[in-house]
């Protein structure tokens, strides 16, 4: 038995007993209001007693008797969140210790459970805390700085709407990446298809550097970008913590790696835990190399976190023929996988079930079919269906055959253009395939606007089948799920296309349908 597990032993006798949870108030939270800071108490969840398996047995003795600092790989459905919770108890209470969360719902859900000494912050609390101690009078956070800076540089007429969502977006994106430069700007616009909206490519990255440069030298005011950015920029002291746990590594980009590292004390340790197997989300910006990033500056060894409590063994085996470290827990059902051909999808499916896809432009064709059928369906994804009413806005045509062919001009040129620079031309195939299948059948645009608020919703609801994207489907579960497998590029292009496929699949508890020859 390795050091230290007969003093675990010991830290897991609870008094309650085994899985049940109890509830304290205790800690609270604060938010400004109207009338000043309020307060609220937090309901903190007691500490769970469980079967630890031996690999999160190992990363507590890690934390308690371990040096240096460590990687926990966390793969899908492993536990990832009990286990970084159980470890910050084997922290001594006379060490400071941070909690890192990824965003605000992960952090309250962390905060509940986490022991009352740990701070648990997002990113965005820590880097904000920064600026308010370097820059006095920064006040609330102003979510329309950016927009504002914006429109003084291109006005706030309409018809410069969708170019000014254009700016801030490539603002946005540069700041997340730490890209001031001209080639790297451009770079960008082209990696996140970034509409400059008929501006010339030159004057439009001017413009993303005059705004960013107006952005750094405001410390009066800041925005939700401007707490991770405007620390790395000027270089802001943090609050240092003995020790640092990061959650979610795999999906940090490079503002916010630094953050969470340099909150670490010079002599203390950090503990970060992700699944690179899971880093999908380049396309907003996270580093694709998060994970090694952070083990190649740190020197961080790597621990395994491989035992999946969500996937049933037939999903654990196809799984493990890209992640061959992934293992079934023991007791695990057999559960299904299983091909069927596209035409069997309408009458096996029901609500509750996911529809996964690599491209938004299948799940609107299916998503018709479904409601056709009289079976209650969304597809994942709001902001999707404000981006293409945005291109309808955009061609400002007035009929939808004249709508059509500008589409067709619009995407053989930015095609074209994308290839010559050897850039990845699918969001912009897949928004025009998108606007094409909303056009079949309509008979106006303003029919084809009212499609896209119908069918686009955002929103957990067991109560329908839910069509989405394998991006938005990241953090979700189902016990049957239906995947589009013809969307897929499995082993083509990069490291991303097989996690796309690795995160598809593990969203399934029970049973995973493959689904061949799907309507494209």
């Amino acid at each position: 038995m390795p050091l230290g597990y007969e003093i675990l032993g010991s830290c897991n006798k609870m008094s309650i007993a085994k899985k049940k949870r109890v509830y304290k108030k205790s800690g609270s939270t604060s938010w400004k209001g109207k009338t000043g800071w309020k307060k609220a108490e937090v309901v903190r969840e007691a500490r769970i007693e469980r079967d630890w398996s031996i690999y999160q047995k190992d990363i507590f003795n890690d934390v308690l008797n371990g040096v240096g600092n460590t990687q926990v790989d966390a793969l899908a459905g492993t536990g990832k969140t009990s286990t970084i919770v159980e470890s910050c108890y084997y922290v001594p209470q006379t060490e400071s210790s941070l909690l890192c969360a990824f965003n605000k719902r992960i952090q309250e859900e962390l905060e509940r459970r986490s022991p009352e000494w740990v701070d648990v912050k997002t990113l965005h609390s820590l880097g904000y805390g920064a600026c308010r101690r370097a820059f006095p009078k920064i006040g609330s956070p102003n979510k329309d700085k950016l927009s504002d800076y914006v429109r003084a540089d291109r006005g706030d007429k309409a018809e410069t709407y969708d170019l000014r969502e254009g700016l801030g977006r490539a603002v946005s994106l540069c700041k997340g990446y730490l890209v001031d430069d001209e080639e790297g700007i451009d770079e960008i616009l082209d990696k996140h298809d970034i509409d400059i909206c008929g501006d010339k490519r030159g004057e439009f990255i001017g413009s993303v550097i005059k705004i960013m440069n107006a952005c750094k030298k405001d410390t009066k005011q800041v925005d939700f970008d401007d707490m991770i950015w405007l620390p790395n920029v000027h270089g802001l002291s943090l609050t240092k913590y003995d020790r640092v746990f990061i959650d979610e590594a795999q999906d940090l980009n490079l503002a916010q790696i630094n953050l969470a590292l340099n909150s670490c004390k010079e002599e203390g340790r950090i503990l970060s835990v992700g699944d690179e197997h899971q880093a999908i989300y380049g396309f907003r910006g996270a580093d694709s190399n998060a994970i090694q990033s952070i083990v190649n500056r740190m020197g961080s060894k790597r621990m395994p976190l491989s035992v999946t409590y969500r996937c049933a063994l037939s999903i654990v085996r196809l799984a493990q023929t890209l992640v061959p470290a992934l293992e079934a827990a023991p007791g695990a059902i057999e559960g299904k996988v299983e091909r069927i051909k596209d035409v069997e999808l309408i009458k096996r499916v029901r609500p509750g079930d996911f529809i996964l896809s690599r491209t938004n432009a299948p799940l609107i064709k299916w998503c018709l079919a479904l409601l056709r059928e009289r079976i209650p369906a969304n597809i994942q994804g709001r902001d999707i269906g404000q981006n293409l009413t945005g291109m309808i806005r955009k061609s400002k045509q007035k009929s939808v055959n004249s709508f059509l062919d500008w589409l067709k001009d619009y995407s053989r040129m930015e095609i074209g253009r994308m290839l010559k620079l050897k850039r990845d031309p699918t969001t912009i195939e897949d928004k025009a395939a998108c606007l094409e299948a909303l056009c079949d059948g309509a008979t106006s645009l303003n029919e084809v606007k009212d499609n896209i608020d119908r069918l686009f919703k955002d929103g957990d609801d067991k109560n329908r089948v839910i069509l989405s994207t394998t991006h938005k489907a990241k953090g979700l579960e189902r016990d049957r799920v239906f995947m589009l497998e013809g969307t897929y590029r499995r082993g083509k292009d990069t490291r991303e296309e097989n996690n796309l496929v690795y995160v598809a699949w593990t969203r399934a508890k029970n049973e995973l349908y493959l689904v061949t020859k799907s309507i494209t």
